[in-house]
């Protein structure tokens, strides 16, 4: 009986030890676009700002010390309109599924915790209008930058996604989607 107790001892022990090494949650947000458009006939469209959501799912892992992985599956919507110098408008709507890696350093404080992160993003468009279609690649990818706080189960960050691929399938427009967005999730496990 005694071995019983202490093997239930340990496997409880050991699964709240692992419940602190990873927790797993939901997250939204809103994207705010900065579309980097370039090339030969890109320098003569006007690119109007748009704003978008994203939700999705995030988890995060202790690595050592202060450190973290965080990495999240999101459904993200972009938009926009490019207007040539002919005042000719073409409306691009893409739906992505992102999946953001980020590394965090954690301050360490107790009840309000702030972190700094880095790292890097893929998104592959499962939606595309027409236009978008027969302009833009499927796959987009970069680097992120980004700082936040967590409060009990709930994180609250805003991040800079830099895009390192240029998505336009038009051989003289250069396009990256770079964007700032603010999210919040909470952490149910």
């Amino acid at each position: 009986m005694k071995k019983i107790l202490f093997i239930t001892l340990i496997l409880v022990a050991s699964l709240e030890a692992s419940a602190q090494q990873f927790r797993f949650g939901i997250k939204g947000g809103w994207d705010f676009e900065n579309f980097d458009i370039g090339g030969k006939i890109g320098n003569q469209l006007k690119n109007d700002k748009s704003t978008a959501w994203n939700v999705g799912a995030v988890g995060q892992v202790h690595l050592v010390g202060s450190l973290y992985l965080q990495p999240e599956l999101l459904y993200s919507t972009q938009k926009n309109t490019m207007i040539d110098t002919e005042k000719a408008k073409a409306k691009h709507k893409v739906s992505y599924f992102q999946v953001p890696v980020s590394l965090l350093f954690k301050f360490g404080m107790p009840v309000v915790n702030p972190y700094l992160s880095c790292g890097g993003y893929f998104g592959y468009a499962i939606d595309r209008n027409n236009t978008a279609k027969h302009s833009l690649k499927k796959t987009d990818w970069g680097a992120r930058v980004g700082a936040g706080v967590e409060i009990w189960k709930l994180q609250v960050s805003a991040n800079y996604n830099w895009a390192l691929q240029n998505i336009s399938d038009i051989s003289d427009i250069k396009w990256k989607n770079n964007k700032f967005n603010v999210s919040v999730a909470f952490f149910i496990l």
